[in-house]
């Protein structure tokens, strides 16, 4: 299953992508519930991605029966609408926007240094444990959006990362438990601007500035739950800009994995269910490493991010609208 948040007709949806449409969790419950009567169910537990987290392993075996359900009616020629009348399946023809699939106000930490190839390019020593800096949900871009160049003249660069959705909150999480503890995994590519990161003269890097500005980190399409990618290892990773590779690798190339991350960083930050942690950039293609001009982006650069049997994120890069205009319109 691919959950995701999606926009359409003015108003926003939670649901699943599915193979030739979009689904409206929500309404479709409300659907089930009517025509397949539950003593004491909540028609209501998929209102969003927060609802259906914290319903754990029956969210997923519910989502399957509606599922199911949808299929079997849709079968028989019946266009699916709830008893009320409102409609819950959307073709992928229709004019559906995705918007970003992480909760409003939950914690984004983004391993820093996570290749040793990458490493190097930047001139830095291999870390001996994951470091991780935090970021805010003002990053946040979904697929197909715009992501604006807020300091063009500061080299902004792009980096293609493992996205990991937690599903569970707990602290000091074993490593052998760690991956029970995942929703599921999405594509993400961040937006570094290298000028504010690496001031000159030494000084410390500045991550707020240099990975903190708006619209700055996408996410997506969707996000790929575990019971189809139970554990991301051996994934091949590749990124274009303009339909040349710019970074190429795979997650096994990783030095901290999925369940390392969770492991450490849950020795002293309870981890809840919404919370994205990235795990870090991938080496840059010959001629493309990190602070050669080749690598900046310019407005008008279409980037695609690609992590085998996870998905395929794509951005537009767009100058920054004049001073009181306004980035997004949904």
């Amino acid at each position: 299953m691919r959950f995701c948040y999606f926009y359409l007709d003015g108003g926003r949806h939670f649901g699943l992508r599915t193979n030739d449409g979009f689904l409206d969790l929500d309404v479709a419950c409300r659907d089930y519930y009517a025509v397949r009567p539950v003593k004491n169910a909540d028609p209501n537990r998929f209102r969003d991605l927060r609802a259906f987290l914290a319903g754990g392993a029956d969210s997923a075996t519910l989502a399957s029966s509606i599922l199911e359900y949808i299929e079997n009616r849709r079968k028989s020629g019946w266009t699916p609408r709830a008893a009320t009348g409102e409609r819950f399946y959307f073709r992928s023809t229709e004019k559906v926007a995705y918007l970003p699939p992480i909760l409003p106000g939950a914690k984004i930490l983004s391993l820093r240094s996570n290749h040793a190839a990458h490493a190097r390019e930047l001139g830095l020593e291999t870390p001996k444990r994951p470091q991780a800096v935090a970021r805010f949900t003002n990053t946040l871009s979904a697929h197909d959006q715009s992501l604006f160049l807020m300091a063009p003249d500061q080299r902004p660069e792009v980096d293609l990362e493992l996205g990991v959705v937690m599903g569970a909150t707990a602290r000091r999480i074993p490593r052998e438990q760690a991956l029970e503890h995942v929703a599921g995994f999405a594509t993400v590519m961040s937006v570094g601007y290298r000028g504010l990161e690496y001031a000159e003269g030494g000084a410390a890097p500045d991550w707020v500035l240099g990975r903190g500005l708006d619209y700055s980190l996408s996410v997506g399409p969707g996000i790929v739950a575990r019971d189809e990618v139970p554990d991301p290892k051996g994934r091949k990773m590749e990124l274009k800009v303009n339909g040349v590779v710019r970074q190429a690798g795979s997650t096994d190339e990783y030095l901290f994995s999925a369940a390392e991350a969770i492991h450490q960083l849950s020795q002293g930050i309870t981890l809840e269910f919404g919370d994205l942690i990235t795990l870090g950039s991938i080496p840059s293609a010959p001629g493309f490493e990190a602070g050669k001009p080749e690598r900046t982006l310019r407005a008008g650069d279409v980037i695609e991010g690609t992590i085998e049997g996870i998905g395929t994120l794509k951005n537009t890069v767009v100058a920054e609208p004049a001073q009181g205009a306004p980035l997004r319109g949904n």
